[in-house]
């Protein structure tokens, strides 16, 4: 039996299979084998992930995608050390995740800078609280505050920050400390479309400038191409992993790459295989049987 070509070959030139080749050869940094995850609700068990077998390489940028209620975001919080292990491991570099370690950092979809602090002290506090001298701390703070263009706001509070700057101050807060994987869960969701794309090529121009591996959480799909080097896409109930997708699109990434016919090709695949199209016709159908209705009769209980 001869296999059909995966359907995002065709853009898959030499330059881009060599670069993805290359990436598997580097070392592996997290190392996800046989994870599950229930949680108990009112004497039910709800298993949430199943199985998860993955592992994200020295330097990679992993996005994660998949339909509502696959474990996205329990996933992360598991390799952040925030949520136990039912079964299975995570490992980074090596070493068992038992807990939370600064070998991990994480950034959510709301800030969480404290408010009482300033900007600088903000990115100051994990490098005191890991033992770092405040001349130290204070020192390291600028530069990382400086890399992502607020040194003018080093003194200024979370209130006196937009959304786009807050989110940078608590991206650079998770990295001071120098972990080996940064976690993000949704981080910029909660911007609109041309921060939200900002704040994306800060995070790119940043990754490629520290040595740093990315696991990054999100449901929009053109954020996930546009930044990752693999995408993980997590079916539902339970959470599985349904395919591993290499990105067919070389680097450094514009705000163009977004109009790349190989960008539309791996949305239209990725759309495909976290919205089957099974559910697509099944809406169609619906909605073809309301336009049947006429505008005075009674809409049948189809819903």
């Amino acid at each position: 039996m001869t296999l059909a070509p995966h359907p995002l070959t065709t853009w898959q030139t030499n330059a881009i299979s060599d670069r993805n080749r290359r990436i598997l050869q580097r070392p592996k940094v997290l190392e996800i084998s046989g994870l599950g995850k229930s949680f108990h609700h009112k004497g039910q068990k709800n298993k949430v992930l199943e199985d998860i077998e993955f592992n994200a390489y020295k330097r990679e940028l992993i996005c994660v995608v998949g339909p509502s209620g696959c474990g996205k975001s329990t996933l992360a919080r598991m390799i952040a050390g925030l949520e136990t292990i039912d079964v299975g491991q995570i490992q980074v570099e090596g070493q068992p995740v038992e807990g939370p370690g600064s070998d991990r950092g994480m950034v959510f979809q709301s800030y969480s800078l404290f408010p009482w602090m300033s900007v600088k002290e903000n990115v100051m506090f994990g490098l005191t609280q890991g033992g770092h001298s405040k001349n130290t701390a204070e020192s390291e703070a600028l530069q990382w505050i400086d890399l992502v263009g607020l040194e003018k706001f080093a003194d200024a509070y979370p209130h006196q920050l937009s959304g786009g700057m807050k989110q940078r101050v608590a991206i650079i807060r998770a990295l001071a400390n120098q972990p080996k994987v940064l976690l993000m869960d949704e981080p910029f969701a909660a911007l609109d479309p041309q921060n939200r794309l900002k704040m994306q090529q800060y995070l790119l121009e940043i990754w490629q400038n520290i040595d740093i591996t990315i696991f990054f959480i999100t449901h929009d799909l053109d954020e996930a191409i546009y930044l990752a080097d693999r995408i993980l896409v997590l079916d539902a109930n339970p959470g599985r992993v349904h395919e591993i997708v290499s990105v067919p699109l070389p680097r450094p990434r514009q705000a163009n790459t977004l109009l790349d016919p190989a960008f539309l090709a791996t949305k239209e695949y990725l759309h495909r295989l976290v919205h089957p199209p099974q559910v697509e016709v099944d809406l169609e159908a619906k909605l073809s049987m309301v336009r049947l209705v006429p505008v005075n009769a009674q809409v049948p209980d189809i819903f």
